[in-house]
């Protein structure tokens, strides 16, 4: 019994140390307001969220108006924004925002643009710029200090991209969304999702094992107890 207490509390302690806050449904605002901090979707921990300067003539989205909703685990977080601001001929609205995702290894990065519409020469756009294994330099563009790349989403053309990363645990994002209501057309905003495949980190594999062993250590006091 000593034994069952023992590894209990060793799995409670492990538990403690590797807790934080979770990720909730919020606003891009809500987000910005973790710091380096952050968040977490299983193990994996979302944070330093920051805006950046946008294009010349685009009117920024207000921080407030873009919903962030969370997804997936350790293996497979996401990150869905989304959000309603339309424009009509000669409007030009944008959202671009930098984070940074670590946890364990993470391997791929996929996009996907959704619940978008646009007329004549309208057009709604997602482009993911990231930098895998650093960070980029103060425009969250460029300055990449470890293996750069980048996905773009276009509705109506291409609405999802995936790109493999150079295996690391530490990702930096940068998403810039835009609202174009072209020369003679209108567009308005959607859904956009940023999401990762990461495979399991040494911690996660010991936490497996850990409540593997407890649980066939309880059956086997509890057989010799019948």
């Amino acid at each position: 019994m000593k034994r069952i207490l023992f590894l209990g509390t060793v799995l409670f302690a492990a538990t403690q140390l590797s807790s934080a806050a979770t990720c909730t449904s919020g606003t891009l605002a809500s987000y910005l307001a973790l710091g380096s901090g952050g968040c977490t979707i299983g193990n994996d921990v979302l944070s330093n969220f920051q805006t950046l300067s946008g294009q010349t003539g685009a009117t920024e989205i207000a921080t407030n108006g873009v919903v962030v909703t969370p997804g997936g685990g350790t293996s497979t977080p996401s990150l869905t924004f989304s959000t309603i601001q339309s424009v009509s001929t000669g409007g030009l609205v944008e959202s671009i925002f930098t984070y940074q995702i670590s946890g364990p290894t993470f391997t791929s990065a996929s996009l996907a643009l959704s619940g978008s519409s646009e007329t004549v020469d309208g057009a709604v756009t997602d482009i993911e710029n990231f930098c895998a294994g650093g960070t980029f330099g103060p425009d969250g563009v460029d300055g990449c200090t470890g293996t750069a790349g980048s996905l773009l989403t276009l509705d109506g053309i291409q609405n999802s991209n995936s790109s493999p990363l150079s295996p690391a645990s530490l990702v930096s994002v940068t998403n810039d969304f835009t609202v174009d209501g072209g020369t003679a057309g209108s567009a308005a905003g959607g859904t956009f999702a940023d999401s990762f495949t990461a495979t399991p980190e040494p911690a996660s594999l010991f936490m497996a094992a850990l409540g593997i062993l407890i649980a066939t250590t309880v059956r086997m006091y509890l057989k010799r107890k019948v």
